[in-house]
């Protein structure tokens, strides 16, 4: 009996001690989980300083850039398309022929041309014969009226009907000669020489009127295109000149300069078009070679840091910069420039003397201690000092 009423309490006892440990460790669980990334990073800031390299940086010579690939092309190039529309009966010339000034390039076929001139010229006998009866009719009014069978009020009305039709003749004659210059604007005929570098409609094509037809170049000045990314667009401006090597011409290399850069950035590609005049452009030089165009920036200086100095996060380019005062380091959003032999340069966001951790960013935390590798007794660095 005794047994028997001791196991209610003992089992009663059991459930409420599993039921209370439950809670607990539901409970620090949850808390560990929502201080854990609180928890390292107070682990990170009272731990000892972690040992970095480091540079102060300056400003430094940046080596000219030969890095740009461009393609010879004409300084001027030429749209041709007919003056009319109409139906393409026959391409006179191919792409790569040299063409001279007057020669016929393509010819549109006149069938739909003649039935319009000859109904054009019925219109203007038709006017003519009325501009004929009307004269005739008012020389009759004159003799009436002389005679003092008509009235003066006729007379007039006679004359403005004579001159209305002759009127009506001039301006049928006009649209004849405009009917008729569609004729000879059938044929499309190169305005200066030049060579064929496109074909954009075939014989056979039916094409509106000023619809491209045929891509002709000048035969004059040659120029070198070539797509500036964002960040070299600054040192296009810098640049005291520029040399273009040619690929298929071995070491040959041609001055040019800077004609014009474009204001804004092609939408698709995000790079602004550039164009360079060619100083001393022989026969050599053939539309559509490749070449590479080298910056003279002329001695000028920009600061560089290591690429190890950089680490990204949230899409934004970043490096340590550290207060010699209290041994912390912060992150400092920088704009990059041009890679170098030493490392990229730095556009904006630091300035020279500034010290920057060159080894280990992707370690640190804000406000995290370092120590300066190479520095006597945690003293602020010195110009190179630690430098990796």
């Amino acid at each position: 009996m005794k047994y028997r009423q001791v196991l209610p309490l003992f089992l009663t006892l059991a459930a409420a001690l599993i039921s209370g440990c439950s809670e607990g460790t539901a409970s620090k669980t949850n808390s560990t989980g929502a201080a854990g990334v609180e928890d390292k990073t107070v682990a990170a800031l009272s731990a000892p300083p972690r040992p970095v390299r480091f540079m102060k940086v300056g400003l430094s010579p940046v080596d000219d850039l030969s890095y740009l690939p461009g393609e010879i092309r004409p300084r001027f190039e030429q749209r041709y398309g007919f003056r009319v529309g109409g139906k393409i009966a026959r391409r006179l010339v191919d792409v790569g022929q040299t063409v001279k000034a007057g020669q016929e390039l393509a010819v549109l076929d006149s069938q739909d041309v003649q039935p319009a001139i000859n109904a054009q010229a019925a219109q203007v006998q038709a006017a003519h014969s009325d501009a004929k009866l009307q004269q005739s009719e008012l020389k009759r009014q004159q003799n009436l009226r002389d005679q003092g069978f008509v009235s003066a009020a006729a007379l007039e009305r006679q004359a403005a009907a004579t001159e209305a039709a002759e009127s009506r003749l001039k301006a049928a004659q006009a649209q004849l000669e405009n009917v008729r210059n569609g004729l000879n604007f059938q044929s499309l005929r190169a305005d200066t020489a030049g060579v064929v570098m496109a074909v954009d409609a075939e014989a056979g094509s039916v094409v509106a009127a000023g619809q491209s037809v045929l891509r002709v170049a000048q035969l004059g000045e040659k120029e070198i295109a070539i797509n500036v990314p964002e960040r070299a667009v600054a040192l296009m401006k810098k640049a005291s000149g520029f040399a273009v090597r040619i690929d298929a011409l071995g070491d040959k290399v041609y001055p040019a300069k800077l004609r014009e850069l474009a204001p804004a950035a092609d939408p698709a590609s995000r790079t602004y078009a550039a164009r360079l005049s060619i100083v001393g452009a022989d026969a050599a030089l053939q539309l559509g070679m490749s070449a590479s165009v080298q910056l003279k920036l002329g001695g000028a200086q920009s600061i560089v840091v290591p690429n190890t100095a950089l680490y990204t996060r949230d899409q934004q380019t970043l490096v340590w910069l550290i207060d010699s005062a209290t041994q912390t380091v912060k992150s400092v959003a920088v704009s990059v420039g041009q890679s170098t032999a030493d490392g990229v340069t730095i556009v904006s966001g630091l300035k020279p003397g500034d010290t920057v951790v060159t080894a280990g960013a992707n370690l640190l935390m804000a406000g995290q201690k370092v120590r300066l590798l190479g520095a006597a007794n945690g003293a602020a660095a010195q110009p190179g000092a630690g430098k990796s």
